[in-house]
């Protein structure tokens, strides 16, 4: 009998360290377990939106060579804005075509650009394209290898350039790729 009593008295003595001790340590590994959850969600959204920019610039391309197979083709499109996705650098429509916010705010319709239709998966919109035509003036030099003067000028000659640039967008409508190239043929 004695025994038991003595073993009472030793429960009583304690005061529960090892429990408040096991909390502490439960709640930081719950604090941790949180923070992990939240950067896997945050590395998934990262990924998410990296695929669909990928998906937009693949799209862009892929319109950026039809472009360029229309260029290669016997027969090119007028160049005078009877037909959309096709003008003249030098027109009203593109004279700021140059600038870098110009193909931003440019109105991709139907009206002003050209559809594709390769039925590309994935994508939320087929890409679209506009060739715009560039006529540079160049001089030839003297055939002695002189400098440029009255006679050469007169002899000059048209290069004409084409611009081609292209829209892509991704898996949803606020991916959006556009990338431009020259073109001489």
């Amino acid at each position: 009998m004695k025994k038991i009593a003595l073993q009472s008295s030793h429960i009583a003595v304690q005061r529960g360290a090892t429990l408040v001790v096991g909390l502490i340590m439960l709640l930081l590994m719950t604090v941790i377990g949180l923070a992990a959850m939240r950067g896997s969600g945050m590395q998934e959204l990262m990924a998410g939106n990296m695929r669909d920019r990928n998906l937009a610039f693949q799209a862009a391309e892929a319109g950026l060579r039809a472009a360029e197979n229309v260029l290669n083709g016997a027969a090119l499109p007028a160049f005078d804005g009877s037909q959309a996705g096709y003008a003249t650098a030098d027109s009203v429509a593109m004279q700021d075509s140059r600038n870098t916010g110009f193909w931003d705010d440019y109105d991709w319709d139907e009206n002003d650009s050209v559809l594709t239709n390769m039925n590309l998966p994935l994508v939320e919109s087929q890409p679209r394209f506009v060739i715009e035509e560039v006529t540079t003036t160049i001089a030839t030099s003297g055939a002695d290898g002189g400098a440029i003067d009255f006679a050469s000028t007169l002899k000059a000659e048209d290069i004409i350039y084409y611009r081609v640039t292209s829209r892509g967008v991704g898996g949803t409508s606020n991916a959006v790729a556009i990338v431009q190239s020259t073109f001489k043929r």
